[in-house]
């Protein structure tokens, strides 16, 4: 089990919303409510340890951003695709939710249709 290693966690440079929190804070937010997860139970499920775990209430507050591999880790526990944690348009960052619980073949599927209308 990796655990995250704050030193190398940085400052968000993200630019903060209207709501004032930056990309991955609200999408950390928006992640772990749709999953009805608190953060205890986020770190446990991305296999993060307790020490990292105080990191994470950063993330959520925007006082920090993960490297990309506890991004990665976060992505998975939450079941959304690690992208959705930095997109900063709304209708993306929904398209990608949509797009991560589509089936492969589906996928292939919406792609062709895509391609053939363009």
């Amino acid at each position: 089990m990796k655990a995250a290693q704050p030193k190398s966690d940085t400052k968000s440079p993200e630019p903060a919303n209207a709501g004032g929190l930056p990309v991955f804070a609200r999408r950390f937010v928006q992640a772990k409510a749709r999953a009805g997860l608190t953060l205890e139970q986020v770190a446990v499920a991305a296999e993060i340890d307790d020490a990292a775990s105080v990191r994470m209430s950063q993330y959520q507050r925007g006082v920090h951003s993960p490297r990309f591999s506890v991004a990665q880790q976060l992505a998975r526990a939450l079941d959304v695709p690690v992208e959705f944690f930095y997109s900063p348009d709304d209708q993306t960052a929904e398209l990608l939710l949509l797009w991560h619980a589509l089936p492969d073949e589906r996928r292939s599927q919406l792609i062709e249709m895509l391609l053939e209308a363009g």
